[in-house]
């Protein structure tokens, strides 16, 4: 049964087989091997050998990617895997790699049957594309796991091998349906994630141990977490629409500094106790602001002008913007996982695309909302609004992540949950936002959380 288009994200997920589904984790076969051939076969020389044979396999694996369309390829490489693990007894290499081929030594992570079944029982189609030799039909058998499967496209079979284009093409023509429709899920960023992208398919990256933190794609740690991924996102909304300075960007000291230098020659001396709770109104805005505060006059807006263009200038020089720790992996998971993001700030859009664009960080959002395409900055509400009208959602269905109070205030005015981050001001000075996050990680955690 095909699910309906209307109800899920996705009408089939395709998996990748080693690292994915299978691995080489449990430490009772490579005992069971020990004793087969006559060696010690106690917990710690077990534990030794797989230990041995896992740190080959992790050093030797980007190497080996590409490898597969030719079977023979894929053979020597499990071989000096084998030979690595037990580099005093090489002869022992082929008896592992016989092991291997029988399929006594893999076994299928604790995560992959629950996910296989909750998956079928939403209806969902699944299948395999799999870098693997012409027994990998045999192997899952084996482990009770071919029955899930529509089809299961083989390397070594069709003589492809990912992350070429033309395996994952193989497997839109026997799903049938769209590409845009498929979500592939596997363990390796080059044969798996940027594989199925160069396809035109969606993919998460499965990271069970969190070793790829910083990986610019969408990632899960556990397979159980697709039954949620593949419906449309709907909690704690369904889109996200961040500040970009002092959310996204950690940005705020230089903004301190050059503001500091733009001022100093009106004999004004500002600290960051000034200018933060100042932070997401437009540039010009801010000048005004600081010169009245401090001059105890009015600013003309010419003046406003001519101090925001001098700052802006100045900010170009000096500024090389680095991301807040841990936020664009979020980015990459939010995105993945279906919300629509927004982007909402004070900067003017020569300054967003500067800061922005060479990360390709800008491609991932759906709706920007720059202070030079607004009438009232924050915290009016016009910003929020904006970027809510062009995500086509109502405030409602939106949430803003913020750092500062007037941007706290602009979209909570708009509509919108807010919560904010203490990149910058302490939860204390954040009071009208409903959560406080210290950092990206509570943040990431909260928004990723089932339910």
């Amino acid at each position: 049964m095909q699910p309906s288009t209307e109800e899920y994200r996705y009408n089939m997920v395709i998996f990748d087989v080693g690292g994915t589904l299978l691995g080489l984790h449990e430490r009772a076969p490579f005992q069971e091997f020990l004793a087969s051939v006559g060696l010690p076969a106690d917990d710690e020389h077990a534990r030794n050998l797989h230990h041995r044979l896992i740190a080959a396999i992790a050093a030797r694996r980007d190497a080996a990617q590409g490898l597969g369309a030719d079977g023979r390829e894929l053979d020597e490489w499990w071989r000096g895997n084998f030979v690595q693990a037990r580099p005093d007894r090489s002869d022992l290499a082929e008896e592992m790699f016989r092991w291997l081929i029988q399929g006594r030594f893999d076994r299928p992570f604790d995560d992959t049957v629950p996910t296989l079944e909750a998956l079928r029982k939403l209806g969902m189609p699944l299948a395999v594309i799999s870098n693997f030799g012409t027994h990998l039909r045999g192997l899952l058998n084996k482990v009770d796991l071919l029955r899930y499967f529509e089809f299961v496209v083989v390397s070594a079979e069709v003589r492809l091998a990912k992350p070429d284009r033309r395996i994952f093409d193989l497997a839109v023509e026997q799903a049938g349906v769209p590409r845009h429709r498929l979500l592939y899920v596997g363990d390796h960023v080059g044969d798996d994630i940027e594989g199925a992208h160069g396809a035109g398919l969606d993919a998460v990256l499965i990271d069970r141990r969190d070793r790829h933190p910083e990986a610019l794609c969408p990632r899960i740690h556990s397979l159980q977490d697709l039954v949620g991924y593949v419906q449309p996102p709907t909690q704690p909304a369904r889109a996200i629409v961040f500040d970009m300075d002092g959310v996204l960007l950690d940005s705020m000291p230089a903004h301190l500094l050059t503001w500091q230098r733009t001022l100093a020659p009106l004999g004004i001396e500002m600290t960051a106790d000034d200018l933060y709770p100042l932070e997401g109104i437009p540039t010009e805005r801010t000048a005004q602001k600081l010169t009245e505060m401090f001059l105890e006059q009015p600013c003309s807006e010419e003046e406003a002008r001519r101090l925001a263009t001098a700052k802006r200038a100045m900010f170009r020089e000096i500024c090389n913007p680095s991301f807040v720790p841990g936020m664009v992996p979020l980015l990459y998971d939010l995105r993945g996982r279906g919300y629509r993001l927004g982007l909402v700030t004070g900067s003017a859009r020569s300054v967003v695309d500067e800061s922005l664009a060479p990360s390709g960080v800008a491609e991932l959002f759906d709706a920007m909302v720059t202070g030079d395409q607004v009438s009232e900055g924050k915290p009016d509400p016009e910003p929020y609004c904006t970027a809510a009208a062009r995500l086509g959602l109502p405030p409602s269905e939106c949430l803003a992540i913020e750092n500062a109070p007037l941007g706290i205030q602009s979209a909570k005015s708009a509509g919108m949950a807010c919560v904010a981050l203490e990149t910058t001001l302490p939860a204390a000075k954040l009071p009208l936002a409903d959560r406080v996050f210290t950092d990206a990680g509570g943040l990431r955690t909260w928004l990723l959380s089932p339910g």
